[in-house]
């Protein structure tokens, strides 16, 4: 084969590679999300996920606590009509609490805000440097919406389950048609006793097919 010939087959492989849909693509292509359909991106961090909600000209509410991630989702999307920015933290109620900063944030806050929490115990934050910020009910906001949610993700670095429990209680779920949740008892194993009785109240309550605890 010819150097030029080589050539032409790298790049057109690059170009294949560059067009063909990430995991993240598929996974909200098959939401099929279109306008007028409602999203809640729930630790939307800079709103990549956000962005691929928002792409079918669907509503998007994306709620982000961390003052660095937030600053670029302000920029990223002031433009974007259909994308509403919320810099809250989304918890089972309304007030204020801390959030902790990823121990490299010092260095590179935007890269290592996705690992901000609301937990000081979490093995990647450093204790000793939060922010203090408002937290709003996530149920009473799905409920005061007056509208169906299409699609609610949930990833919020360990306090999922109180959230979860919360949309349960009130009934919020049941406005909600897919949730997806993040589980991090892989990385927070103090965790693991929490997350199992919630993943066997799901399937208690015949819930595991609409809410989804295999985000990534």
């Amino acid at each position: 084969m010819s150097v030029q010939a080589r050539t032409r087959r790298s790049l057109l492989g690059a170009l294949r590679r560059r067009l063909r849909p990430s995991a993240l693509e598929r996974r909200i292509a098959a939401f099929g999300l279109a306008r007028g359909d409602v999203a809640i991106d729930c630790g939307a961090n800079i709103g990549n996920v956000t962005s691929q909600l928002a792409r079918g000209g669907a509503t998007v509410h994306a709620f982000e606590p961390n003052p660095d991630a937030y600053a670029v989702l302000e920029r990223r999307f002031e433009a974007t009509e259909t994308v509403h920015l919320h810099p809250q933290a989304v918890l089972d109620r309304t007030g204020v609490a801390l959030l902790y900063f990823h121990v490299d944030a010092a260095h590179d806050p935007v890269g290592a805000s996705i690992g901000s929490s609301m937990l000081a115990f979490k093995g990647n934050v450093d204790a000793g440097r939060f922010v203090e910020v408002e937290t709003i009910d996530l149920a009473e906001f799905v409920l005061a919406l007056g509208e169906p949610v299409k699609v609610l993700k949930l990833d919020v670095e360990g306090v999922e389950g109180p959230i979860v429990d919360r949309l349960l209680d009130t009934g919020a779920i049941d406005r909600v048609a897919t949730t997806v949740i993040e589980l991090h008892d892989r990385h927070i194993p103090e965790l693991s006793a929490d997350y199992d009785r919630l993943r066997e109240r799901l399937e208690r309550e015949g819930l595991s097919e609409r809410v989804l605890t295999d985000w990534v």
